[in-house]
């Protein structure tokens, strides 16, 4: 089953993608255009910021998390991350800031609030360490955040299912 960052989110992050790359253009532009040397170095500011911005925005256009029976795959700009669920231990919602690098900061909305903050589904491992799943996060206000409760349940509701089954299923002994 495929899980994806909510609609609302998702055009955020295509609308600032959008934007990143006309303000990457016209900094280009204006390099070329005026050719001094203070145009160029300020194009090429413009240009990099641009990227910086429109880098996390694809990242969280591109993000899938992937849940089956045997664990979690996390898909974020063509690179992929394996969980089984026998390394998990717990799914929880944490609320926390939102940032620009892992894609929350898209679920701002105009205009800015001082602290914005998030709902993010999260593996707890084993070992103790957490395993955040940005692309599933929500607004942590309101009746928003019932997104990201979903996405936990339903994290919840697998893993159980395939703990049931692994140890219903346990080693078979043969006799005689």
């Amino acid at each position: 089953m495929e899980l994806r960052p909510t609609p609302e989110s998702w055009r955020i992050a295509l609308g600032t993608a959008f934007g990143a790359l006309v303000v990457a253009m016209c900094g280009l532009a204006l390099a070329l255009a005026l050719g001094s040397s203070a145009a160029v170095a300020a194009g090429t500011a413009i240009t990099a910021a641009a990227f910086a911005t429109f880098v996390p925005a694809l990242g969280a256009l591109s993000a899938i998390v992937d849940v089956d029976g045997n664990g979690v795959t996390v898909r974020r700009l063509g690179r992929s991350a394996r969980i089984a669920w026998s390394e998990v231990a717990d799914v929880q919602v944490v609320d926390r800031p939102a940032s620009v690098p892992d894609g929350t900061e898209y679920h701002w909305v105009v205009p800015r609030r001082p602290r914005h903050v998030v709902a993010v589904p999260v593996l707890v491992l084993a070992d103790g360490r957490i395993r955040q799943l940005p692309a599933l996060a929500a607004p942590a206000d309101g009746r928003k955040r019932a997104a990201a409760l979903a996405h936990a349940r339903v994290l919840t509701d697998l893993r159980i299912g395939a703990a049931s089954s692994a140890s219903s299923t346990g080693p078979i002994m043969r006799t005689g």
